[in-house]
Order: structure tokens, then C-alpha cells, then sequence
């Protein structure tokens, strides 16, 4: 009987050992699973960060592209149409002093000389600027747009 308690106590000694260290163990388990995890995660984010670099540097790239490409066709077009057409079209087609000063600057707008000097005050763009004035309502008041009645 004595030998019947021993394998009894035995097995419930081995399953609490075994309960105890799927328990103990899972708390490292779990915590490897979400070092790896954190680890992808950052390198996904890490790949990411480069793709949307990358694509605005393209951007930027086919941006400029394209400004050289529109200059250079507005002056193929202005000399054709100097060599081509009458005088009193090509007189309004060719390149006026105003057209060759922006011909002249660089996609940013800037002349040769200008980019020396990069201190250049650029206002902000009209559409969300503060109207002059003081009966004059920006476009960011919370009332823009909204008429009220004279004896509101």
C-alpha cells in the first residue's frame, strides 16, 4: 500500500512541477515572442521611414524634370513661333523680357545669384492669410463664410 501512496504522490508531485513550469516558462516565452515582435515591428517601420524618403526624393526629382521639360518646350514654342508665324503673333508669343527672367530661374524660382543669398522672405500663400482690414474676417475665424442677419 505504502508503494500505491508513493507513485500517487509521485505523479501529483510531477504534474505540479509540470504546471509550475509551463507557467514560469510561458512568462519567457512570451516575453522572447514580443522582443521579436518589437523587433520586426521597428524593422518594418525602419523600411517604411526609407520607402517614403525615397519616394520624395523621386518626387522631388521628376518634379524638376518636368519644370526643365515645360521651359524648354515654352521656348521651343516662342522661337518657332518667331520664325514661323507673322509678326503680329509671334509678337505675342515670343519671349517677352518678363518670360526670359523666368525662363532664367531654377525650379525653385530662384535666380543663379539668388541661390547665394538664401534669406529670400517668401509670404505665406493668400488663401489661409489674414484679411487686411479689421471688419475683415481671416479664413480660419470660426464664423468665415456665415452671413448673420443686420440685427443679429
Amino acid at each position: 500500500m505504502s508503494w500505491i501512496i508513493g507513485i500517487v504522490s509521485f505523479l501529483v508531485g510531477a504534474a505540479a512541477g509540470a504546471l509550475l513550469f509551463r507557467t514560469f516558462r510561458s512568462d519567457e516565452v512570451k516575453v522572447k515572442d514580443l522582443e521579436d515582435r518589437l523587433k520586426k515591428l521597428s524593422e518594418e517601420h525602419e523600411n517604411y521611414k526609407d520607402s517614403v524618403h525615397s519616394h520624395f526624393n523621386n518626387s522631388a526629382k521628376l518634379l524638376t524634370d518636368m519644370t526643365e521639360s515645360y521651359r524648354n518646350v515654352y521656348q521651343h514654342m516662342a522661337m518657332g513661333a518667331q520664325t514661323l508665324c507673322p509678326d503680329y503673333i509671334s509678337s505675342q508669343l515670343s519671349l517677352s523680357s518678363e518670360a526670359k527672367a523666368l525662363l532664367d530661374k531654377d525650379s525653385f524660382g530662384l535666380n543663379g545669384s539668388d541661390t547665394q543669398n538664401l534669406h529670400i522672405s517668401r509670404e505665406p500663400p493668400l488663401d489661409y492669410a489674414a484679411k487686411p482690414g479689421p471688419d475683415k474676417k481671416s479664413a480660419f475665424a470660426e464664423d468665415y463664410g456665415i452671413e448673420r442677419p443686420a440685427d443679429y
